[in-house]
């Protein structure tokens, strides 16, 4: 399962939330709202708050958001999350876009 999780779900959800982060205000969000939108899709994915705050460290550390806060995470994507949001910049850690998302 853990292989699955690593080359699957996880892309997938940090797919969603750069293409969420792209549709907000500011583009901007917290890990609640965000573990909110992932539960809310039509794939199926269950996720926590703590696996999305892990998939936000993922992103931060390879410079697609920025995160703030610690009793509140929010976060930010950066001009490179924002690219791969729209497809115009590549990671193997990052499904490519979803449709309806």
């Amino acid at each position: 399962m853990s292989d699955y999780l690593d080359r699957k779900v996880k892309p997938l959800r940090r797919a969603i939330i750069l293409q969420f982060l792209d549709t907000t205000r500011d583009n901007q969000s917290n890990a609640d709202i965000l573990t909110s939108v992932i539960n809310g899709t039509p794939d199926g994915i269950t996720v926590y708050y703590t696996d999305v705050v892990e998939d936000l460290r993922w992103l931060e550390a390879r410079g697609y958001v920025k995160i703030t806060g610690e009793e509140v995470v929010v976060v930010e994507a950066t001009i490179s999350g924002l690219r791969v949001a729209h497809g115009d910049q590549f990671d193997t850690g990052i499904a490519r876009r979803i449709p309806g998302v």
